[in-house]
């Protein structure tokens, strides 16, 4: 079977395909009258000379130009037949034929110039995303050299902080993440112990560790961080903080559960690897969001410290915890 179909469906090739139908049927239309004007003309001839050779040769002449007329004038009829005929044999070459009309090639120009705005905002969207990391990367580079006031301006540009930590505060948090990230070599397990358990004082498993060690040295334990040392080597103990609105904080619940919710810089995500919306089984520091993507960092995650993105609909996100 040959099917045209996909062609069909460009407008462009309809275009053309109209084009050379309107001059087909304009031909077959034309050509007729032509032959039969000239018929005409020579059977004029014979008033102006009867001789009868001359009538015997232009009544040959005009019969041949009737049926040539007749013929060409049918044409249009007989292809329709001839592709109706191909149909019925599943040759689909009359697809292309009966679709070429204004109508349809409207149709699918319209539809062209969607599918091109779309490519268009998907395109948009991505460049934003991209501008997005790299003004929080920017952000957090200049709370490390110093300049405070200037990280804060461009953290707020970048993410719009409503995590409740001060702009400077987040992305200092972050960046001490993101530095513990850099310095580490991920051709291999990091394991434990390791100077996130020791700094603790407890061999275990570290992802919980590695958020407070975080908090710790950003100056958010146990100042801001209103958490007792029992708790913070555990997800449970930091999901049940933000959940008592001690110090104003709060939990929302992730997209997979029902929230609306969008992390900002500094926010605390928690998962679940049973998809219990009560789960506490791992956690993490968020850096912000690129479109529909939570960008985070997390440590005992597969043996080493990750820096990743996921869905926000993913659903191992049991929720996040906000600050006031």
């Amino acid at each position: 079977m040959i099917y045209f179909l996909d062609s069909c469906q460009d407008y462009s090739v309809l275009s053309t395909i109209l084009f050379l139908k309107n001059l087909f049927e304009i031909i077959c239309f034309v050509a007729p009258i032509i032959l039969i004007i000239m018929a005409a003309f020579e059977v004029s001839r014979i008033v102006f000379n009867p001789d009868g050779k001359v009538v015997s040769s232009v009544m040959t002449k005009t019969v041949h130009k009737f049926i040539a007329a007749v013929g060409i004038f049918f044409v249009p009829v007989l292809v329709n037949l001839f592709l109706n005929l191909l149909d019925q044999t599943n040759i689909k070459v009359s697809t292309c034929w009966t679709e070429a009309n204004i109508e349809t090639i409207n149709v699918y120009k319209e539809a062209k110039k969607k599918e091109e705005e779309i490519e268009q905002q998907k395109l948009k969207e991505e460049k934003q995303r991209a501008e997005d990391e790299r003004k929080i990367r920017e952000a957090t580079r200049e709370i490390v050299r110093g300049d405070n006031e200037k990280a804060a301006e461009k953290a707020r540009e970048a993410s719009k902080h409503s995590s409740g930590l001060a702009s400077d505060a987040a992305a200092r948090f972050v960046q001490i993440a993101q530095n513990e990230y850099n310095s580490i070599d991920h051709s291999r397990p990091l394991g434990r112990p390791n100077k996130y358990t020791d700094a603790y004082g407890y061999s275990a498993a570290w992802c919980a560790m590695f958020v407070w060690w975080c908090a710790r040295e950003a100056g958010l334990w146990p100042n801001k961080l209103n958490i007792d040392m029992g708790s913070v080597a555990g997800v449970l103990g930091w999901r049940q903080f933000f959940e008592s609105g001690r110090n104003g904080t709060r939990w929302e619940t992730s997209a997979y559960f029902g929230g609306y919710y969008r992390p900002k810089m500094g926010d605390i995500i928690i998962f679940t690897w049973n998809l219990n919306k009560n789960g506490h089984d791992h956690i993490g520091i968020v850096k912000g969001i690129s479109g529909d993507r939570v960008l985070i960092i997390d440590g005992n995650y597969g043996n080493t410290i990750q820096d990743r993105s996921l869905p926000l609909n993913n659903m191992n996100i049991a929720g996040y915890g906000v600050w006031e």
